[in-house]
């Protein structure tokens, strides 16, 4: 056979080249393919030994809080113990982990809203202990009486079983009629960050409200801690007594406090600016020395992978801890 002519010689010279750019092409995709898949599986192994340093982590603050109540005085819990030390840090393989441990009764429980009171005043439900004590709190933050209150009887009305409106609360209808319609909850919380979802409670309530608020899942009773309370936190020490002593004073309560904490109830009563309100009914009742519940805030980095959990923790029998709820992600 003799040979090609010079142009189908040039065809076939363009047909390979388009076979070899092909071929190419189809091997660089591959190559990609198989490096995506490759840094994909690494992620999900970074991340997945992460969650597990995490829970770690968890393990770690049970252990130390157990230490910490077996070896404390009649169960007093205070800041001089180990569980407080903050933003502790430990390296790991690859990484680290981190972790912080808050006392939820250093905080205002949102949940103790949810308590039903009998009473009547001025021909109307009374508001309780609680409801009284977080009004009073946003008082102490600078709020107007009439706007508190009326946060206070909306909040009130989310989270309590009954679907009936208080003067100044919102129920179902309220919410059904926004925009994006849906209904209230009528049952207790499980996170803080579910206050946004309250009529008035706006960005800027919650995020002045969120160093003094939090959520103690189950829980509806609110009893601070004396002993872990931060001078920082004194709007709230304040609001606990219905504003009848300043911030200041709160504050001054605060600082005059023993480094490791009251010995006895009666050693925080003893202070002169509150000597006189201790009478108040069930108000001896909202305060104690004593924690059941903590919130762990946990994080873990592997390499580039990062993972936040946040975990409320329960002391039970034998100072035992338990886990009551996991929060991944790390919410505000």
């Amino acid at each position: 056979m003799g040979s090609l002519p010079g142009k189908q010689r040039g065809v076939a010279l363009i047909v390979v080249l388009l076979i070899v750019a092909m071929i190419a092409i189809i091997a660089t995709n591959i190559n990609s393919r198989n490096q995506i898949s490759v840094r994909r599986t690494i992620n999900l192994a970074q991340y997945d030994q992460a969650y597990w340093y995490a829970i770690s982590a968890e393990e770690l603050a049970k252990k130390v809080l157990k230490q910490d109540l077996d070896d404390a005085d009649e169960g007093k819990v205070h800041r001089q113990q180990y569980w407080a030390q903050a933003d502790v840090v430990f390296p790991a393989e690859q990484g680290e982990i981190g972790g912080r441990i808050s006392d939820l009764q250093a905080c205002f429980n949102l949940n103790a809203l949810a308590i039903e009171t009998t009473e009547v005043e001025n021909g109307q439900p009374k508001l309780p202990l609680a409801a009284v004590q977080f009004k009073g709190l946003l008082v102490a933050l600078g709020m107007d009486d009439f706007s508190a209150e009326r946060l206070t009887h909306t909040l009130k009305d989310y989270i309590d079983e009954d679907t009936v409106a208080s003067p100044f609360g919102a129920e179902d209808a309220d919410y059904e009629s926004r925009t994006v319609p849906y209904r209230a909850a009528n049952t207790l919380m499980s996170h803080r960050s579910e206050l946004r979802a309250v009529i008035g409670f706006s960005q800027e309530v919650y995020l002045k409200l969120a160093p003094y608020i939090c959520i103690i899942p189950g829980y509806d009773r609110q009893v601070l801690n004396v002993n872990t309370i931060e001078v920082e936190q004194a709007a709230l020490l304040a609001g606990m007594f219905d504003n009848k002593i300043s911030v200041g004073e709160a504050e001054s309560i605060i600082n005059q406090r023993p480094g490791d904490g009251y010995d006895s109830l009666e050693d925080f009563w003893s202070n002169g600016s509150i000597s006189g309100l201790r009478q108040q009914k069930n108000l001896e009742s909202s305060f104690s020395l004593k924690s059941k519940y903590f919130l762990l805030e946990a994080g873990a980095k592997v390499d580039s992978a990062t993972f936040r959990m946040q975990s409320v923790l329960r002391v039970g029998g034998n100072n035992q801890l338990d886990v009551l709820t996991r929060q991944y992600g790390g919410q505000k």
